[in-house]
């Protein structure tokens, strides 16, 4: 895999599930599956796994060093097709870009994530801060630090979740940019408000900002480089059209695009939310709405999957509210095959 900067780290990435068995094995053949179907689909311009929509959380180190060797071995064998109208780079060799999530509870933990990733050839990296003790301002540069020492070829993309503080703003992003020209070559903005989201953006464009779905519209006005995307793994075709209208200035276009999105996520996932179920667990319940991706729906414990009665009532207001677009994707989906 190329090792990405801040000029080629763009377009819209898939957040990769991570397949289990009924045993809580790895099903390294669904990898492999999942990472033909997105290549083959035209859909994304990169790929990622074990963020928290892969359980990177639930993830010891022995199984991760699995997930990055799998994921390695699987985008060696994928092949691309031919980019959908609007990608960026269309008529050039397409390349399948890819990253995996290195986030843990404690530096070490972090750095042989990292030295796992780029020996499955992957040198792209999400890197979060620790997530159960929040860092000291002081500690931000220190841990960057470390980490270059310990991995000097990888590079990084900063996760800022909500749940790894500190927060970081545009001078925070401007001085680690230039402490690390390397190293640091953009961010994953998933928690942040409107103005925080614009301050970072806008003060600190050398760097390669992506966003989230619900988001995408507006980091993508304000600059954002990409997206990293769940709802890719779910109507492919959908989310890619979307992205062109963003990356071809078509606002309005995009405008509704996003409404349709955030209406659905308000009335049928928050629920999901406000039942206690998070992240990966919600992710493999969107992916499951169109089986575009190969899952056995397993989870790692002490998290579970989405209750069988939940799933239902999710799955049949799917099918009512995004039945024009389903019927579409499927109609392409027949088409390139």
């Amino acid at each position: 895999m190329r090792t990405l900067d801040r000029t080629t780290h763009r377009g819209l990435w898939s957040a990769l599930p991570t397949p289990w068995t009924s045993d809580g094995a790895l099903d390294e053949g669904v990898i492999a599956e999942n990472v033909t179907r997105l290549a083959e689909s035209g859909c994304v311009d990169g790929i990622y796994t074990t963020d928290s929509d892969g359980e990177f959380y639930a993830i010891e180190l022995d199984m991760f060093q699995k997930i990055a060797r799998a994921f390695g071995r699987a985008l060696e064998g994928a092949s691309p097709s031919s980019p959908s109208p609007g990608v960026p780079g269309e008529g050039e060799e397409r390349v399948i870009d890819a990253a995996i999530g290195v986030t843990w509870c404690n530096t070490r933990g972090v750095m042989d994530r990292i030295k796992a990733a780029c020996d499955a050839g992957i040198p792209n990296v999400h890197v979060a801060f620790p997530f159960f003790m929040p860092l000291a301002k002081s500690d931000v540069d220190r841990f960057f630090d470390d980490l270059a020492t310990a991995v000097p070829q990888a590079r990084w993309i900063h996760y800022a979740h909500a749940r790894t503080l500190p927060t970081l703003t545009s001078s925070d992003y401007n001085r680690l940019s230039k402490r690390f020209p390397d190293q640091l070559i953009g961010t994953k903005l998933s928690a942040v408000d409107q103005t925080q989201l614009a301050e970072i953006i806008l003060g600190s464009p050398p760097l390669a900002h992506f966003v989230v779905d619900p988001i995408m519209l507006h980091g993508m006005m304000l600059g954002a480089r990409g997206c990293c995307s769940y709802w890719v793994n779910t109507l492919p075709r959908w989310q890619r059209r979307y992205m062109d209208a963003c990356q071809a200035n078509r606002w309005e276009e995009a405008r509704q695009f996003h409404e349709k999105l955030i209406r659905w996520e308000l009335a049928h996932i928050a629920p999901l939310r406000a039942a206690g179920h998070l992240h990966g667990i919600i992710s493999k319940a969107r992916a499951a709405l169109t089986n575009f991706l190969a899952d056995s729906g397993y989870t790692q414990p002490p998290y579970y999957p989405i209750p069988d009665a939940m799933m239902a009532e999710l799955k049949c207001a799917f099918d009512q509210y995004w039945a024009e677009e389903a019927q579409a994707e499927r109609e392409l989906q027949e088409t390139a095959t």
